[in-house]
């Protein structure tokens, strides 16, 4: 006699994953539309164009890409393909983006991180990478220079410090900060960095909907944020620039956008509580560290992929 064994469920789940990813999906759908109105105030109404149609290239490209995979597996494409949320992964590979990347970058990186960052693990729920980040990476490592001439987008926070070497005075401080318009300028987003990863009061918002409404895990958005915050409090004291460096790290770059919606990942992130708050700290702690010793301008994204 054969016996087989399976886990439980022993209790049924309050959300579903579909509407879940619904949530998520409209969350960043808010922040394109914000990041399609800035740009196209800033910049002109056709970088808003350029924006829609990069959404338009990455979910396009992530769905062929599924639905041939799906196909040469003899698995059924239709049902298959509405379980598998990867316009998620899509919409999150644009907003991590630059506006100036070419579309050749943003197709080959995609079908390279939805066929090796996720179909190959299983597809939806087995994969062991950040999809989105595994694709953020092919573009930074591999299409560095492979740009679109038209579309130019100006030096960000992270790029501008590294280059001081993070340990800034205080009146160069201030002198940098003044040219992304301060603080005030920080929290609103309002200089050129990827498309939607530096509007932090716009991401912050829909991320209170988001834990609101269960579909992210506050506990690893808050303790990845606390953690960024009371380590860089620390540097700062230590070189007198306590308020601004926090500041400056917590606001700048993609800390925010990778805590609300790249580190809370229901699939690549822990399911023990314990195992969330190790993921957290330990994503914070690399995040830092790569920001201020590794030759890279902002950490975050190399941060959930090594925690992964």
């Amino acid at each position: 006699m054969k016996y087989s064994y399976n886990a439980s469920p022993n209790y049924r789940a309050k959300r579903s994953t579909d509407n879940i990813m619904f949530d998520i999906t409209l969350g960043l759908l808010v922040v394109l539309i914000y990041a399609c109105i800035w740009y196209g105030l800033n910049s002109g109404w056709n970088y808003s164009v350029r924006i829609v149609c990069m959404a338009l290239v990455t979910t396009i490209t992530a769905i062929l890409t599924e639905a041939i995979y799906f196909k040469v597996m003899k698995k059924e494409v239709g049902h298959t393909l509405k379980h598998s949320y990867v316009w998620v992964t899509a919409l999150i590979i644009t907003l991590i983006t630059k506006i100036n990347v070419s579309f050749y970058a943003l197709i080959i990186a995609t079908v390279i991180a939805v066929l090796f960052g996720k179909l190959i693990f299983g597809g939806f729920g087995q994969n062991i990478f950040n999809p989105a980040a595994f694709a953020e990476a092919i573009i930074m490592n591999s299409f560095a220079a492979s740009v679109a001439p038209d579309f130019t987008t100006g030096s960000t926070p992270m790029a501008t410090f590294a280059a001081h070497g993070w340990v800034v005075s205080g009146d160069k401080m201030n002198s940098l900060l003044d040219s992304f318009h301060h603080f005030g300028g920080l929290i609103l987003g309002n200089y050129f960095s990827t498309i939607g990863g530096s509007f932090a009061l716009v991401i912050l918002i829909v991320g209170a909907y988001l834990i609101y409404k269960k579909a992210i895990d506050w506990r690893l958005s808050c303790t990845y944020l606390l953690s960024v915050l009371i380590m860089s409090l620390a540097v700062g004291i230590i070189h007198g620039n306590m308020l601004a460096f926090t500041l400056l790290n917590l606001f700048g770059g993609g800390v925010i956008f990778g805590a609300i919606f790249m580190l809370t990942d229901p699939v690549t992130s822990p399911v023990s509580t314990a195992g969330k708050y190790i993921f957290a700290i330990g994503s914070a702690m690399l995040t830092l560290l790569i920001r201020w010793k590794a030759n890279l301008p902002d950490g975050v994204l190399f941060s959930i992929l090594l925690m992964n």
